[in-house]
């Protein structure tokens, strides 16, 4: 009986510990972006696909390596902007780390929290948030996921979209799109 005991708790565990960012935005269907490429980004920490018609561009540092990319072919309103960052420094996701980055979001960049939470993605520890708010008056809404690679490295995922138009489909479509991704260790 103790052994079933532990092996439910065990499994209950697992399952809360293992949220998938498709579950916690209702991202039920699969979005079929036609050819995808993929992108390394040049210090080889990760890949990452992005659909090859989108204008992709790379920088680096000896501190970080980032991935941009986006639609340029759509309206601002209409597309999805993506930024993959590997980053050098130490990431505790706690809730100090939570409040910091929230405060930031509110203070700085002027946008509200509408949704936050930790889990894993990717077999990683995760935070991610997404906000809402405006830029140049038009609706904005930003996502943000930190994944705690290392000791002392982290990818950090970012969408941004703006306009009212099918705000979850592009949410989740930027899910999508970041669910490519595959760490180089």
């Amino acid at each position: 009986m103790k052994k079933i005991i532990i092996i439910i708790l065990a499994i209950t565990f697992t399952s809360c510990n293992s949220n998938s960012l498709k579950k916690e935005f209702d991202c039920v269907t699969n979005t079929n972006f036609s050819e995808l490429k993929e992108h390394r980004d040049f210090l080889k920490n990760f890949r990452i696909k992005v659909p090859k018609s989108w204008k992709t561009t790379h920088y680096y540092d000896e501190y970080s390596s980032e991935i941009y990319s986006a639609d340029t072919t759509k309206q601002l309103t209409e597309t999805i902007i993506l930024e993959m960052a590997w980053r050098q420094g130490e990431l505790n996701l706690d809730t100090d780390f939570a409040k910091k980055i929230n405060d930031t979001i509110q203070q700085r960049e002027l946008l509200k929290l509408t949704k936050e939470g930790y889990g894993t993605f990717k077999e990683k520890p995760m935070y991610y948030n997404l906000s809402e708010g405006y830029r140049s008056g038009i609706s904005y809404h930003y996502l943000q996921v930190y994944l705690k690679t290392n000791i002392d490295e982290y990818i950090m995922l970012t969408s941004k979209i703006f306009g009212n138009k099918l705000t979850e489909e592009r949410i989740c479509e930027s899910v999508e799109l970041f669910e490519t991704l595959e760490l180089i260790e």
